[in-house]
């Protein structure tokens, strides 16, 4: 087998991710979502499903940024009630 250059392996990951999304089409599967868990497959996709594609990127972003500053409000709660904890024991 011979080496390929860098210009003929993207050629060749490209038929491959394009084949991909349109067998996944074809089935009927969620192709948007194939696309959010592998990036390469986005350029593949139509104008409305590069659309619903960043729409539900947004929504991601935003739980995931949602979920951070809860834990980090938790973490905070859970310090503060140990240092309270700590100093009413020291008052005792």
């Amino acid at each position: 087998m011979s080496k390929l250059n860098a210009e003929e392996r993207k050629a060749r990951d490209n038929q491959r991710f394009s084949q991909r999304v349109d067998e996944r089409r074809v089935k009927g599967e969620d192709v948007v979502g194939y696309a959010l868990a592998n990036e390469k497959a986005f350029k593949f996709l139509t104008k409305t499903e590069k659309h619903s594609f960043k729409e539900r990127q947004a929504t991601l972003a935003e739980e995931a940024k949602l979920k951070k500053q809860q834990q980090f409000e938790l973490k905070t709660q859970q310090e503060l009630e140990k240092a309270e904890a700590e100093f009413t024991d020291t008052n005792q």
